[in-house]
Protein backbone atom coordinates (compact mmCIF):
# COMPACT_ATOMS: atom_id res chain seq x y z
CA UNK A 1 0.00 0.00 0.00
CA UNK A 2 1.48 3.94 -0.82
CA UNK A 3 1.23 6.34 1.62
CA UNK A 4 1.15 9.85 0.79
CA UNK A 5 1.61 12.51 3.26
CA UNK A 6 1.99 15.81 3.69
CA UNK A 7 2.83 18.69 6.50
CA UNK A 8 1.59 21.92 6.41
CA UNK A 9 3.40 24.84 8.21
CA UNK A 10 2.63 28.38 8.79
CA UNK A 11 5.66 30.78 8.69
CA UNK A 12 4.50 33.75 9.87
CA UNK A 13 3.87 32.30 13.47
CA UNK A 14 5.51 28.70 13.21
CA UNK A 15 1.49 26.98 13.82
CA UNK A 16 0.28 24.12 12.48
CA UNK A 17 -1.68 24.78 9.17
CA UNK A 18 -5.17 23.17 9.91
CA UNK A 19 -8.49 23.00 8.22
CA UNK A 20 -6.85 23.43 4.78
CA UNK A 21 -8.90 21.89 1.94
CA UNK A 22 -6.70 19.67 -0.51
CA UNK A 23 -7.66 18.11 -3.77
CA UNK A 24 -5.56 15.56 -5.54
CA UNK A 25 -6.12 15.03 -9.03
CA UNK A 26 -4.84 11.60 -10.88
CA UNK A 27 -3.93 12.44 -14.54
CA UNK A 28 -3.77 8.58 -16.20
CA UNK A 29 -1.41 7.82 -19.60
CA UNK A 30 -4.37 8.12 -21.82
CA UNK A 31 -4.95 11.99 -20.37
CA UNK A 32 -7.75 11.46 -18.44
CA UNK A 33 -7.94 13.73 -15.43
CA UNK A 34 -10.41 13.14 -12.38
CA UNK A 35 -10.24 13.71 -8.48
CA UNK A 36 -8.20 11.60 -6.86
CA UNK A 37 -8.52 12.26 -3.46
CA UNK A 38 -10.51 15.00 -1.53
CA UNK A 39 -9.57 16.09 1.89
CA UNK A 40 -8.60 19.06 4.29
CA UNK A 41 -5.38 18.56 6.70
CA UNK A 42 -6.02 17.95 10.28
CA UNK A 43 -5.67 19.74 13.09
CA UNK A 44 -1.62 19.33 13.45
CA UNK A 45 -1.37 20.62 9.60
CA UNK A 46 -0.86 17.12 8.15
CA UNK A 47 -2.43 14.78 5.60
CA UNK A 48 -2.13 11.27 5.88
CA UNK A 49 -3.44 9.06 3.03
CA UNK A 50 -3.15 5.08 1.90
CA UNK A 51 -3.42 4.15 -1.35
CA UNK A 52 -3.86 0.28 -3.16
CA UNK A 53 -2.12 1.96 -6.49
CA UNK A 54 -2.56 -0.61 -9.38
CA UNK A 55 -0.27 -0.35 -12.26
CA UNK A 56 -2.33 2.42 -14.55
CA UNK A 57 -2.13 4.30 -10.91
CA UNK A 58 1.90 3.90 -11.09
CA UNK A 59 2.27 5.49 -14.09
CA UNK A 60 -0.08 8.11 -13.73
CA UNK A 61 0.39 11.71 -13.01
CA UNK A 62 -0.50 13.13 -9.75
CA UNK A 63 -1.29 17.27 -8.74
CA UNK A 64 -2.09 17.81 -5.37
CA UNK A 65 -3.99 21.57 -5.08
CA UNK A 66 -3.77 22.96 -1.48
CA UNK A 67 -6.41 25.89 -0.90
CA UNK A 68 -4.20 28.17 1.19
CA UNK A 69 -6.38 31.68 0.10
CA UNK A 70 -8.66 30.81 2.89
CA UNK A 71 -6.50 29.54 5.02
CA UNK A 72 -4.89 33.05 5.81
CA UNK A 73 -7.58 35.54 6.84
CA UNK A 74 -4.68 38.98 5.74
CA UNK A 75 -3.86 39.96 2.11
CA UNK A 76 -3.91 37.13 0.02
CA UNK A 77 -1.64 36.59 -2.57
CA UNK A 78 -1.16 32.87 -3.07
CA UNK A 79 -4.61 31.25 -2.71
CA UNK A 80 -3.63 28.19 -4.09
CA UNK A 81 -0.76 25.72 -4.12
CA UNK A 82 -0.30 23.11 -7.25
CA UNK A 83 2.04 20.19 -6.66
CA UNK A 84 2.81 17.58 -9.65
CA UNK A 85 4.62 14.40 -8.82
CA UNK A 86 4.03 10.33 -9.26
CA UNK A 87 3.93 7.47 -7.53
CA UNK A 88 5.67 4.75 -8.97
CA UNK A 89 6.38 2.57 -6.43
CA UNK A 90 2.56 0.72 -4.96
CA UNK A 91 4.82 0.43 -1.64
CA UNK A 92 6.43 3.04 -1.03
CA UNK A 93 5.71 6.10 1.37
CA UNK A 94 5.96 9.70 -0.38
CA UNK A 95 5.89 12.44 1.59
CA UNK A 96 5.50 16.19 0.48
CA UNK A 97 6.25 18.94 3.53
CA UNK A 98 5.27 22.43 2.90
CA UNK A 99 5.90 26.02 4.55
CA UNK A 100 3.06 28.44 3.79
CA UNK A 101 2.62 32.17 4.20
CA UNK A 102 0.04 34.51 2.28
CA UNK A 103 2.62 35.96 -0.11
CA UNK A 104 4.60 32.63 -0.69
CA UNK A 105 5.46 29.08 0.35
CA UNK A 106 8.46 26.57 0.09
CA UNK A 107 7.94 22.70 -0.56
CA UNK A 108 10.10 20.09 -0.87
CA UNK A 109 9.85 16.02 -1.95
CA UNK A 110 11.27 13.65 0.88
CA UNK A 111 10.34 9.68 0.60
Amino acid sequence: MATLSSHLLNSINGTHASNVEIIIYQTKSNGEKKVFCETKTDSGGRLLKEFTLNDEDCKSEYEMICKTGNYFSEKKIVSEISVKFKMPDPNKKYHIPIIISPNGYSIWWSD
